[in-house]
């Protein structure tokens, strides 16, 4: 009977912490990986780190394009919109993105493409874009992959 009684207990205990917390995904992470965040404000959901190396922009497609985090495999660069609304010049790091994403350089590939065919980049120090040619090494940035909440 205590036993049951402790069990009825902790069960209490953990429906009130997931509702205190702001539900399941609060305390286990989005799709149940730490690895994915979900952007409450948009709906995207974002791998929370880069690829971890400057890379030309192809390398950079094809990381995202091929990556298999939380059950998915629709992962694609974001665009340059995405990307800047990610960007807070109020926050207090290095890299000033939302939300619990791990950048290892400023500088992040888009999948937005210029009239010319050059690649639109976002540095995350200071919120600045430009475009970036993506051929051979003219360029490396980091891939940051995203894909839409269905």
């Amino acid at each position: 009977m205590a036993f049951r009684e402790s069990l009825n207990r902790l069960i209490r205990f953990s429906v009130v912490a997931i509702l205190f917390c702001g539900g399941a995904q609060a305390l286990f992470g989005q799709g149940g990986s730490k690895d994915i965040w979900k952007d409450p404000a948009t709906g995207l959901m974002w791998a929370t780190k880069d690829n971890g190396a400057g890379v030309p922009w192809n390398a950079a497609h094809e990381y995202c394009t091929g990556l298999r985090l939380g059950d998915f495999s629709d992962w694609r660069l974001a665009t340059i919109e995405e990307l800047s609304a990610l960007y807070d010049s109020k926050l207090k790091k290095d890299y000033r993105i939302k939300g619990p994403i791990e950048l290892s350089d400023s500088r992040v590939w888009s999948g937005t493409k210029t009239d010319a065919g050059d690649v639109w980049n976002f540095y995350f120090a200071y919120g600045g874009q430009s475009p970036s040619g993506t051929s051979g090494h003219a360029g490396s940035a980091r891939a940051l992959c995203v894909r839409s909440a269905k």
